[in-house]
Formats: structure tokens, C-alpha cells, sequence
């Protein structure tokens, strides 16, 4: 089922109030014209502080990000346990799911605590959370 998204207008996207009135006559067809989607609208809340990554293997497959896979990233996200972050660890960059549990730090690649990397004391370098994927479909 779809349905129709009503977006508010942004400015910084649409900067023009009414596209077709530009050249000074109402077109007939505008009783048919449809409304426009930004994508951008859709998945972004803040655009200054928001970053685009393509996954490059399979390894949160089990959050359904997969090799090809957008992962729209928000820096002005707090961060918490239970959200996926893009990290830097040992000037490695990852996207893992951040898990706290009393004084020890996580990153997982699923709920499976066996499969975690231990931060805890480490210095790690947290980009942001993720906020979106959109993965490809294959033909």
C-alpha cells in the first residue's frame, strides 16, 4: 500500500514559492500537475550536519545494510546505546550498533554479544548516528 506524503515546502531545497507561475501564466495542465518529492526532505533533518557513506561489505547485514547499501549519517544526533553509529577505531571506519551495559561499551555487528567488540577504555572517534539506509534492489 502507498500512500501520498504531504512535505512541508523547504526553502532551502525549493527556492522557488511556485515553480510553475515563473513565466507569468498559469499552465493548463496544472490541475493535473503532481508534487514534487525530495528525497532529501524525506530522510534529512538537518542538511549541515549530514553525511552520505556506501557500506562496502555485508556485515550489518543484520541490520539490513548490505554491500552497496546508503547510510545516511546525522552528526547532530545524541548518540546512545542501541543506535547505529558510524566510529572510528583504530583508524578503521566502521558502522556498528553501540551498546552500553553499566561501565563497558559495545560495538556490535548483531544482538548477538558474542560477536561484539569490547571498547571499553578504548579511544574511539564517533562520526554520527545513523538515521536512514537505503538499499539498492539487485536485477
Amino acid at each position: 500500500m502507498i500512500r501520498e506524503i504531504e512535505i512541508p515546502r523547504n526553502e532551502f531545497v525549493d527556492t522557488l514559492a511556485n515553480p510553475g507561475k515563473v513565466s507569468g501564466f498559469v499552465s493548463p495542465a496544472e490541475d493535473y500537475a503532481q508534487k514534487r518529492l525530495h528525497i532529501a526532505q524525506r530522510l534529512v533533518n538537518d542538511p549541515i550536519n549530514t553525511f552520505y557513506f556506501e557500506a562496502d561489505d555485508d556485515q550489518m547485514r543484520y541490520f539490513g545494510i548490505r554491500k552497496g547499501s546508503i547510510i545516511v549519517v546525522d552528526k547532530s544526533v545524541n548518540v546512545k546505546s542501541g543506535m547505529l553509529v558510524v566510529c572510528c577505531v583504530d583508524e578503521e571506519w566502521l558502522t556498528r550498533k553501540l551498546c552500553i551495559r553499566g561501565n563497558s561499551q559495545f560495538l556490535c555487528i548483531n544482538d548477538n554479544f558474542e560477536a561484539c567488540l569490547n571498547i571499553t577504555g578504548r579511544q574511539i572517534t564517533i562520526f554520527g548516528a545513523v538515521t536512514w539506509t537505503c538499499l539498492p534492489h539487485s536485477n
